[in-house]
């Protein structure tokens, strides 16, 4: 029986992969339809921001922590909140950072490397130094801890791991890693977990990354605008 349908983006879209992993381990069939802003999807999110849910029940949900949180506890023996309040508490924290301060930044600064929004190079730099501060909590939280609530994995753990990804992705090369130990450790651990393999393919570190603070050449703007690769650019955030 279907459970609902979510909506997303083409692709591993950074705030649905957590959703879709922890839908799968719970044995919830769940309907992805990945072309926003249909009527469908606009009859639960009327902004069209992705992930939106529609549960078979009649639930409709936007917000992907809301949709994230949904999820897991269709499941009452799960270990994904914790053992504590203050477990559960921590990982609503971290969700909420990792939305917030990491993922939008990000996304930014990676904006006008492909031509989507206008290039300013100190706008860039800017949002990169938003994100190296948000980085720079995490890496100090990590330090002697494998996972970031508790000692076993949390649906923080597999949420937040889906959304900088995106930073793995496109900007996070050896040197960053080298310089960032921790958080280039847990996210290694978190992506190579049988429950979020099951949703996603697995993304290949970068040597050196694919994008830095430089302007996009012409044609590359064009295409990039016109060809935007499925769940990147604006996407990456709605």
């Amino acid at each position: 029986m279907v459970f609902g349908t979510l909506f997303t983006f083409p692709g591993d879209h950074p705030r649905s992969i957590g959703i879709k992993a922890v839908a799968k381990a719970n044995n919830l069939d769940l309907r992805i339809i990945e072309e926003p802003r249909i009527p469908e999807h606009l009859e639960v999110s009327r902004l069209g921001k992705v992930p939106a849910f529609h549960g078979e029940d009649g639930l409709k949900l936007f917000e992907c922590i809301a949709i994230a949180i949904h999820v897991t506890m269709q499941n009452e023996k799960t270990t994904l909140f914790g053992q504590t309040k203050q477990d559960y508490v921590n990982i609503l924290k971290w969700m909420s950072f990792f939305n917030t301060e990491i993922i939008i930044p990000i996304v930014e600064q990676y904006l006008p490397l492909v031509g989507i929004r206008p290039y300013n190079k100190d706008t860039v730099d800017t949002y990169d130094k938003m994100t190296q501060a948000a980085v720079d909590v995490v890496e100090e939280h990590l330090t002697n801890r494998s996972f970031l609530v508790g000692e076993d994995l949390t649906l923080a753990d597999i949420f937040c791991a889906g959304i900088i990804a995106f930073g793995f992705q496109f900007f996070y090369g050896r040197s960053w890693r080298q310089a960032h130990p921790n958080v280039s450790r847990w996210y290694q651990d978190i992506v190579n977990q049988p429950i979020y393999l099951a949703v996603t393919q697995k993304v290949e570190l970068l040597e050196e990354p694919k994008l830095t603070n430089v302007a996009p050449k012409k044609a590359e703007t064009l295409r990039t605008c016109t060809e935007a690769p499925p769940g990147e650019g604006v996407s990456a955030v709605e």
